[in-house]
């Protein structure tokens, strides 16, 4: 009787087990859906409590290399403080990499290492800058006052392009070449970081930074006709990020691996850089004039451009704005990304305020009305991604190339 009980006791222990390990997985399965994207910049909570530490650590290192370099006794600016500053800063970014070798290679976290990325990256890329700078006035021997003479030359009452061209001809080389200089020194230690760790954030910010380096040439080689073109630049740019990163997106068309986490950083990366060319394009056209030099609008993007407009204008350029988003998210639900679309929210809010402005509410109301429309818009895409997806894909084929660029709709929610 005895036996029989405990037999009973267990089996249905078991039951209650299975019950539980069941209705856990239900959960589970519930509460991710298999379009979903994976959350490239953080793990779990352990991430953001890791991510706090470093941030107090940073805080603390930045002000002991203060503090050293005020107590050693030599002139701010002379060239032994500058050696001793340089030391400093690659012990600086010597740390950030030890931590990140533990972190970032051994654990994975992410939070952490899109801060530690960061800090190393530009620990790195001050101290490759700083050591070019030396390079140029103490070995080169170049004269600080040639900036001041090449700038003498430029100041003229001739046409824009002459001055610069007089500048240009009063300036080292070293010196002309400084901006290419600069971005490599940037993309160097980013590219060792992203193939040392694989981490997805220094993946995109190696994408930007190869597309910097490509601008950054052309300033060099002809600097008058990069301002003129630069609303063509910087739509070249923006589509350079983007199509880099569809080419991550095909190869994980499931937005399972480390692969669909750099495109992420990537579409993120490219949002911004595609909506200022677009709507500064329509503000100044794909080319600028000399009047535009002096305009805060043509260089400040779609902000700076509804901001500086008249107000039929701002108008114009709002609906522009929200055109060229209402894109975005129409590409963000073809490839199933959302990044697109995260990048132009703060613009996208900005231009339907200038919108609803228009009707002569007042300024709390503006406020409430462009929240309210663009949480719900948000609110909506978000319940209805994969019912849209499911509609806006029926044309194209489930397998094959198509498919890899245009990842099938899975799941019946959201």
């Amino acid at each position: 009787m005895t036996r029989k009980s405990d037999d009973t006791r267990t089996r249905n222990g078991a039951e209650s087990t299975n019950a539980a390990g069941d209705e856990e997985g239900a959960l589970a399965a519930s509460s991710a859906h298999p379009s979903d994207e994976m959350l490239p910049f953080l793990n779990n909570f352990h991430d953001i409590f890791t991510t706090i530490g470093i941030l107090i650590l940073s805080g603390g290192l930045g002000i002991g290399v203060v503090q050293l370099l005020s107590g050693i006794g030599f002139a701010a600016g002379s060239l032994a403080w500058q050696i001793i500053a340089i030391l400093l800063l690659a012990g600086t970014a010597l740390i950030y990499w030890g931590i990140s070798a533990v972190l970032v290679g051994r654990q994975r976290r992410i939070l952490p290492g899109v801060v530690l990325s960061l800090a190393f990256t530009g620990s790195a890329a001050l101290v490759l800058g700083w050591l070019y700078y030396l390079g140029v006035t103490e070995l080169w021997q170049v004269d600080p006052e040639a900036f001041d003479a090449a700038f003498e030359a430029g100041a003229s009452d001739a046409s824009i392009r002459e001055q610069v061209d007089a500048v240009l001809a009063e300036l080292p080389l070293a010196v002309r070449i400084f901006p290419v200089v600069a971005v490599l020194a940037a993309l160097l230690p980013v590219l060792v970081y992203y193939r040392s760790f694989r981490l997805p954030f220094a993946g995109g910010l190696t994408g930007v930074a190869l597309v910097a380096l490509a601008a950054a040439t052309y300033l060099v080689a002809d600097p008058y006709a990069f301002v003129v073109h630069l609303p063509l630049i910087n739509l070249l740019a923006g589509l350079a990020l983007f199509l880099a990163g569809l080419v991550f997106d095909m190869r994980d068309p499931a937005r399972t691996t480390r692969l669909s986490g750099t495109g992420f950083w990537l579409h993120f990366f490219a949002a911004p850089t595609l909506l200022g060319a677009a709507v500064n394009a329509t503000y100044t056209g794909w080319r600028l004039d000399e009047s535009d030099f002096a305009d805060p609008a043509a260089a400040g993007g779609p902000i700076g451009a509804m901001a500086s407009g008249e107000s039929g204008e701002a108008v114009a350029l709002a609906a522009v704005t929200l055109a060229v988003i209402a894109g975005f998210a129409l590409v963000s639900l073809l490839i199933n990304r959302r990044a697109l679309i995260v990048s132009g929210l703060i613009t996208a809010g900005i231009s339907i305020g200038v919108l609803v402005s228009q009707l002569g509410l007042g300024a709390g109301t503006v406020v409430a009305v462009t929240l309210l429309a663009l949480g719900g818009v948000v609110v909506i895409l978000g319940a209805a991604w994969n019912p849209v997806r499911r509609v806006l894909l029926a044309p194209f084929p489930r397998q094959g190339p198509l498919a890899r660029l245009f990842p099938p709709a899975r799941g019946l929610a959201g």
